[in-house]
């Protein structure tokens, strides 16, 4: 485990998550961060060269709704109508915002063309790789599917990681509000995938959030490794030009997971 400041892996390619908690405020429904938004779209089309693909959190779109919903019993299908088009709503949001900084994207809603198998998202990436071919940028997200439950979530942080293994990406990026790890108010630098258990026992998230906490999201990186990925990164997008110098494998504070 190492303390301090890390940089992006040398000719890496990246799959990035722009996190709900940077793209919203996660505590007030429906609000999205143009001002952020605007920023990381520029820093996400200046290292356009090294982006294989993007993945959006739910924030106050996603995650709100289904809680809502959940809380108020409704139905599955009405719980599936509402999720899916408040998911559908944030990310034309943001996917205007690229396309005005010259970065295009082709939409992938999950529940059309991924089949979950617990923290497996089970994806189809053809169309992934086709828009590749073509100079447009795969854009998926968090969404709301048919289960045999009724309806059921999957989770940006699973297809941030099945992403990056389909597109033969070497990194896969969470950005979110803080600047990385903290253990004893410190950030960590680079830690292995194994240790990161112990490391952060007691942290937790806040705002609107039903797909889990730490525990899953560590059990999603377990269980969605893949050889040519070699580190997860954890950056703040709130921080200016933090990301873009990521991309860039230039130096900048944020934590590094090693993969075996």
């Amino acid at each position: 485990m190492q303390r301090g400041v890390g940089s992006g892996g040398p000719g890496g390619v990246y799959v990035v998550k722009l996190g709900g908690s940077v793209l919203t405020d996660k505590r007030r429904p429906f609000s999205l961060r143009l001002g952020v938004v605007e920023r990381l779209a520029a820093e996400l089309a200046a290292a356009r060269g090294r982006l294989a693909g993007l993945v959006l959190g739910g924030g106050s779109f996603g995650h709100y709704t289904a809680r809502v919903a959940l809380e108020e019993a409704r139905g599955p299908g009405e719980v599936l109508g509402l999720v899916t088009a408040a998911m559908m709503e944030l990310a034309l949001a943001v996917v205007d915002v690229l396309h005005s900084k010259g970065l295009y994207t082709l939409v992938l809603p999950p529940h059309a063309f991924c089949r979950p198998r617990g923290l497996r998202p089970g994806c189809d990436w053809a169309a992934a790789r086709a828009a590749r071919d073509v100079d447009a940028v795969p854009l998926t997200y968090g969404d709301a599917y048919p289960c045999s439950r009724g309806a059921c979530i999957v989770s940006g942080d699973e297809l941030l990681l099945e992403m990056a293994c389909a597109l033969g990406a070497s990194e896969a990026v969470y950005v979110t509000d803080v600047d990385g790890l903290i253990v004893g108010g410190r950030l960590v630098e680079e830690v292995g995938v194994d240790e990161l258990s112990a490391l952060a026992a007691g942290g937790r998230s806040e705002g609107y959030d039903v797909t889990g906490g730490f525990a899953r999201k560590l059990e999603a990186l377990r269980q969605n490794l893949c050889p040519g990925l070699r580190s997860v990164w954890i950056v703040n997008g709130l921080k200016p030009g933090r990301l873009q110098r990521l991309l860039e494998g230039g130096r900048v504070t944020a934590t590094r997971v090693t993969l075996p």
